[in-house]
């Protein structure tokens, strides 16, 4: 009767999505070597696997807890989340005052040798808490309340994060915008709220008012995105040095570990910059077989929101699958210089052992609703 079980466990595993995480993670660890083997040789006496060693360790203890996570059925995590909900913004105000400073922003705490961004914490919890309205509020996804709704669950845990990591924050309000857009009757507000915005950014900057709602720094990176040139030995010196990198690549790279930005020219090589080392080894080939890889994830996503047992679950995988698609493409978009710097790590691939786990719970979440969907019975 236990093997019977134990049978039943391994045919609902949805082994297309495990496979596609899989790739994604070692090639992670591959190009994560290739892009710092020189400065750790450098900086920790001859070890050049300091950075991908640690790395390792958490990509393979979050595929334990992924697939732990992948065992509890997500009602369960939907009916709890309204206590982590109080908890998460709470983490985000406190790290505001006890954070851990670095390049001047609290944006983590540290934990000894490990450290935590609540902000990652935040968008389990927010994408949890807003499927579970979602549901309860199904008659009201013909009005305008539900909108209403989702804005008040969201800017509590929105506005700390925003004011500790601007990315974070994007990401989190675009993780809400995707999921009420997906539930709302009410799609035409969003159009006109998208075109508004950005004739409102262009109004406020063309007349001198961003630069006093917005901070010194953050207005420095504006003008650096616009003429990263000027800027060639502060704000613009990254920007640039990835560019760089993604020219030299061309159309099928300098070759796996032959990387010259590598050695110590690009800033944060191994985190926001990634895909500027990507693109200069595997070059345009490379990076479009990774993309190509991440659109194959996001259809997975699709899919199986799509086959979900419930309501609940097709929105929780909506909001997995908008947190990923955004991530993914606001990172290449800073990377590119397509929008100003800001800090932003691509999924699966950048360095970050709080980043990886959080992921994996999600994915974790993901692999359970598909064990309840349709096409698994």
């Amino acid at each position: 009767m236990k093997e019977k079980i134990q049978k039943n466990i391994w045919a609902k595993t949805d082994y297309s999505l495990i496979l596609l995480i899989f790739i994604l993670c070692v090639f992670g660890l591959f190009i994560l070597y290739s892009a710092t083997a020189y400065t750790d040789a450098v900086a920790h006496a001859g070890n050049a696997f300091y950075t991908v060693a640690k790395q390792g360790i958490f990509t393979a203890a979050a595929f334990l807890v992924m697939f732990a996570v992948s065992r509890i059925d997500y009602h369960i995590l939907v009916k709890y989340a309204k206590y982590a909900y109080p908890l998460a913004v709470i983490l985000g105000i406190a790290v505001l005052f006890f954070g851990k400073e670095v390049n001047g922003q609290k944006r983590w705490f540290a934990l000894g040798p490990l450290s935590f961004q609540p902000a990652e914490f935040a968008k389990i919890v927010l994408i949890l808490c807003l499927a579970a309205v979602t549901e309860r509020l199904y008659h009201l996804l013909k009005s305008y309340w539900i909108l209403l709704w989702i804005g008040c669950i969201t800017l509590p845990v929105f506005l700390p994060v925003v004011s500790a990591n601007l990315s974070s924050g994007i990401i989190i309000f675009s993780i809400a915008g995707i999921m009420a857009f997906v539930c709302s009757h009410k799609r035409g507000i969003f159009v006109v709220g998208g075109v508004s915005g950005m004739v409102g950014i262009v109004i406020l900057y063309q007349t001198g008012i961003l630069e006093k709602i917005l901070d010194a720094y953050q207005m420095d990176r504006i003008y650096a995105w616009q003429q990263p040139e000027a800027y060639a030995s502060t704000n613009g010196f990254q920007t640039l040095q990835g560019l760089y990198a993604i020219g030299a690549g061309g159309i099928f790279g300098r070759g796996l570990g032959e990387s010259i930005q590598k050695m110590g020219y690009l800033p944060e090589a191994q985190n926001d910059m990634i895909f500027s080392i990507i693109c200069e080894e595997l070059g345009l080939f490379g990076a479009a077989l990774l993309i190509g890889i991440f659109l194959l994830l996001i259809w997975r996503f699709m899919i199986i929101a799509s086959e979900a047992l419930d309501f609940t679950g097709m929105m929780i995988v909506t909001g997995v699958m908008a947190h990923i698609s955004i991530q993914v493409l606001l990172n290449i978009a800073v990377v590119t210089n397509t929008i100003p710097n800001t800090g932003i790590s691509l999924p699966f691939i950048s360095y970050g052992g709080s980043s990886i786990m959080f992921l994996m719970i999600e994915m974790g979440i993901v692999l359970n609703i598909y064990s309840q969907s349709k096409r698994a019975h």
